[in-house]
């Protein structure tokens, strides 16, 4: 899929936000964002990838990180406000009503909310998973990808090293995988 010929303004990049957020309460907004952009055609997945790779990669919460890259990417400085602020606006209020009911109770949950919330967390990796098999294919096909993503999990998973030394290795290594190359 190539991307759109039309910009989308800051409004629709909020309206996509919201509906995202919206879509991605209990988690799995990357995942609902890659969909929204892709069915709107305002992203490749490859630019997806790249966004997606770089939002996880910068300090703070992931969800604000992928808004505000991809609204800055899109539509700008403002296309960033936007999107940060409609991705942000649905969870902070459904956050308010739920402070508000269980205000004053004694703090447990009901049984049936706790069934319902460990359904939604086996639902939300699922989605979580949706985001990220597309960044491992796209990862995969670059050179040198099956590797770094071998031994990256093979640190992470398998060996449970630090995650700042492991990152600072295979971006050293990825940065010499594709280091410009001098023509003839």
């Amino acid at each position: 899929m190539t991307p759109s010929e039309t910009t989308p303004t800051p409004l629709a990049l909020a309206r996509m936000f919201v509906g995202v957020a919206l879509a991605g309460i209990g988690g799995g907004l990357p995942a609902h964002t890659r969909r929204a952009l892709l069915a709107r055609g305002w992203m490749t997945e490859e630019g997806f990838a790249e966004t997606f790779t770089l939002a996880q990669l910068t300090p703070g919460p992931n969800a604000v990180n992928l808004a505000a890259m991809v609204g800055a990417r899109l539509s700008g400085r403002l296309g960033a406000l936007a999107s940060v602020l409609g991705v942000l606006t649905p969870g902070l209020l459904v956050m308010l009503a739920v402070s508000v009911l269980t205000l004053g109770g004694t703090g447990d949950l009901s049984p049936t909310l706790q069934s319902a919330l460990r359904g939604a967390a086996c639902a939300a990796l699922a989605v979580l998973l949706t985001a990220a098999l597309p960044v491992v294919r796209v990862g995969w096909g670059v050179r040198g990808g099956p590797a770094v993503v071998g031994l990256t999990f093979l640190a992470l998973g398998v060996l449970r090293l630090d995650l700042l030394p492991v990152l600072l290795a295979m971006v050293g290594a990825g940065l010499l995988l594709h280091r410009p190359r001098r023509s003839g």
